[in-house]
């Protein structure tokens, strides 16, 4: 089989089909998870805010699915305290929002996380340093996950490889080949091209499972028609910790429209998020906008008054679009994270919807599909064994409080790939040098990124194989020409093409600060 996309979605089938037994290729156009799934909320949660509209059972797979992943990826998937405020006049009270915490936490069974718990005002201005107390009646401390979704992404991938996938980035898939005609008519090739070689591959297969996200209605046979789809754009703002200095999450609400937004602690760093607004530009160009940054800056400003942030205070944006299924609803926010699966007899599937948090279920649900197609075949597949199974088998336990800063580091970036960077410094201490103390990386991880983990371009290691571009202290910039050089060493590239990476990962940056960095006031909030 092949899978089309490299997102969590692509990546969970590619590791789910391996395990299962099937030959495997998974290809997609850009790196792992240069789509929207490094451009999520970093967060795995169980889907409080479904609990308003009644999705009992969307609460309860994805309180699930978070419960396993953070028990079986502790370095990838970590709890997360998240603090909710509430104010006299609030829509939802303390009473109201506690009830729902009630429910939240035995729809989880309670695994996994300690219960929520109210506090009083004095207690959560404690956590939130210039959280506004006026009007404060309390808050409620509830636990959910964060993650690093690039890693989790590759980490998906790289245990899809460890049991025989073949996985192929940069390479875009071209079309497809069919043989037979009426009810017998089957694909029977994919025609892809390596991007980085500018070549043309034919790849024989029994079946194609497109996992291509807000991508979908552009599949080579798409689902209802191509317009299966319903993207909106989702942004965040990250800024100096020293400007937001919360020491546990915040769960708010927006003042212009009552949406649910975050403020998140992250290193050295604090963001924001998220807007959810249709969008029908470019999908390969999302950026911030002013509206976007004026939207997240009236959040902080309700709840944090003193905090006066301004578009100097960004250090940097990011934009995704969820993949969302087109319904009936009448806004973006409304609109449904269910997923569904559509299966074309013609050896095709097509995956689409649902979440960051229930991908491992998803990718099962496709895979069994997969599975049934391929029995007319007599090929059979073993049975899903992902639920119980570690994304990294050989994790060792986290370092504990005597380690290094940089073993503490490279268990939650590399897993057990941490012996390997440790090894890489022994044999050539000359990589111990520091690209940046905050976060805290060296030369030897792009080593390990090159050589193991499959990052061919600059904005690949910067971006989503180390925490340079979102926590760095000027997204990795000034470290830019030095690893493009020890890149180009690695993989045997000339001057100019360090010259053209360092020139595309600044234009990256630039282009990650365009609300901030135009000319004139704010507009309006994106409603």
């Amino acid at each position: 089989m092949v899978v089309v996309g490299g997102g969590i979605t692509g990546a969970g089938i590619a590791r789910d089909a391996a395990l299962r037994g099937l030959r495997v290729l998974v290809v997609d156009k850009g790196d792992w998870a240069s789509g929207t799934s490094s451009k999520s909320a970093k967060l795995v949660h169980g889907g409080l805010r479904y609990l308003e509209r009644f999705q009992l059972g969307l609460v309860f797979e994805s309180t699930r699915e978070r419960w396993r992943l953070q028990r079986d990826n502790p370095n990838l998937v970590w709890p997360l305290d998240f603090l909710m405020p509430v104010y006299a006049g609030d829509k939802h009270g303390l009473l109201k929002l506690d009830l729902g915490l009630w429910l939240y936490d035995l729809l989880a069974l309670f695994r996994g996380h300690a219960r929520h718990r109210r506090v009083k005002p004095a207690a959560a201005e404690a956590r939130a340093p210039g959280l506004s107390g006026a009007g404060l009646e309390g808050a409620l401390v509830f636990r959910d996950c964060g993650t690093n979704d690039a890693r989790l992404v590759l980490a998906n991938v790289l245990d899809a490889a460890r049991h025989g996938a073949l996985c192929a980035s940069h390479t875009r898939l071209e079309r497809l080949e069919y043989a037979g005609d009426g009810a017998d008519r089957r694909v029977t090739a994919a025609i892809v091209r390596d991007l980085l070689h500018d070549r043309e591959l034919v790849v024989p297969t029994r079946h194609v499972c497109h996992a291509m996200g807000h991508w979908s209605d552009d599949a080579a046979t798409p689902a209802r028609d191509g317009r299966l789809m319903r993207p909106t754009k989702g942004v965040h703002v990250v800024v100096p910790r020293a400007r937001l200095p919360v020491t546990c999450a915040l769960a708010v609400t927006s003042p212009v429209d009552q949406r649910a937004n975050f403020i998140v602690p992250a290193g050295d760093t604090t963001y924001i998020g998220t807007t959810d607004t249709d969008y029908d530009g470019d999908p390969d160009d999302v950026r911030a906008d002013d509206a976007d940054i004026a939207y997240l800056f009236a959040t902080v400003a309700r709840y944090f008054p003193d905090a006066r942030l301004t578009r100097a205070d960004i250090t940097s944006t990011w934009a995704g679009l969820r993949p969302l299924l087109r319904d009936d609803a009448a806004s973006a926010y409304r609109t449904s994270r269910e997923h569904e699966v559509f299966v074309d007899p013609r050896g095709l599937t097509t995956i689409a919807g649902g979440k960051l948090t229930t991908y491992r279920a998803m990718a099962e649900e496709a895979t069994d599909a997969v599975a049934r197609d391929l029995r007319r075949f007599e090929i059979r597949a073993t049975r899903c064994s992902t639920a119980n199974r570690p994304l990294d088998p050989g994790l060792p336990a986290a370092p504990d409080g005597a380690a290094s800063p940089l073993a503490r580091a490279l268990w939650a970036l590399h897993g057990s790939a941490m012996t390997w960077v440790e090894a890489r410094l022994r044999t050539h201490p000359e990589e111990a040098e520091r690209l940046d103390d905050a976060p805290l990386t060296v030369l030897a991880q792009v080593s390990l990124a090159v050589l193991r983990e499959q990052a061919y371009r600059l904005e690949d290691v910067l971006v989503r194989r180390t925490l340079l571009y979102l926590q760095g202290r000027d997204q990795g910039l000034a470290a830019a020409p030095r690893v493009a050089r020890h890149m180009a060493r690695l993989l045997d590239r000339d001057d100019a093409w360090v010259a053209a990476e360092v020139a595309a990962y600044e234009a990256l940056c630039a282009a990650s600060r365009t609300g901030h960095t135009a000319a004139g006031p704010l507009a309006e909030p994106a409603r």
